[in-house]
């Protein structure tokens, strides 16, 4: 499948609903590799739909669609660059959905301009954002309450170099 018949939108409003299923998805299915019971439950209780687009915080977030249905989302702050949110469906993981999702969002932040793209990797999503040219700067910690902080790793990644710019044709001139 692939990403053939894949394609992103801008998040609307009443997608709130959609995104925060397809984060509790993600998160239900996919964290339990790499957290404690308590903090995967901990984690998914505090997921709100509300919680998404939020208008006092500003985010380019972008929705992947296979037809009509959504298989994931992606934030980014891109005025700081930070990425702030990337989830796929569970059936829709390892098929491009998230390394599409991912090139676009750093495409809106390389418009701008950040010179770096700051995230907070999920332990199960280390290896994904690597493969993607991705450094690891340090271990980190998420609370999510007072009694229960997720592990985590900060990542970062630079802004490519422009491409150089082409040299007039000096060919035949002596």
């Amino acid at each position: 499948m692939g990403t053939d018949g894949l394609h992103l939108r801008p998040a609307r409003e009443s997608d709130r609903r959609t995104l925060w299923r397809i984060h509790t998805q993600a998160v239900e299915a996919l964290c339990p590799r790499a957290y404690a019971p308590h903090e995967v439950r901990t984690w998914v209780r505090l997921l709100k739909p509300e919680g998404y687009l939020r208008p006092d915080r500003p985010r380019t977030v972008l929705v992947a669609e296979r037809g009509r249905r959504a298989v994931g989302f992606g934030q980014v702050d891109a005025g700081v660059g930070e990425l702030e949110a990337l989830y796929v469906t569970p059936d829709e993981t390892g098929l491009g959905v998230g390394a599409t999702l991912l090139s676009a969002l750093e495409a809106a932040v390389w418009r701008g301009r950040a010179a770096l793209l700051g995230l907070d990797a999920s332990l199960n999503a280390e290896h994904f954002y690597q493969r993607h040219g991705y450094a690891t700067v340090h271990a980190a910690l998420r609370p999510l309450t007072l009694e229960v902080k997720l592990a985590c790793v900060r990542m970062q990644k630079q802004r490519p170099a422009a491409p150089p710019r082409p040299r007039p044709d000096l060919a035949g001139t002596r």
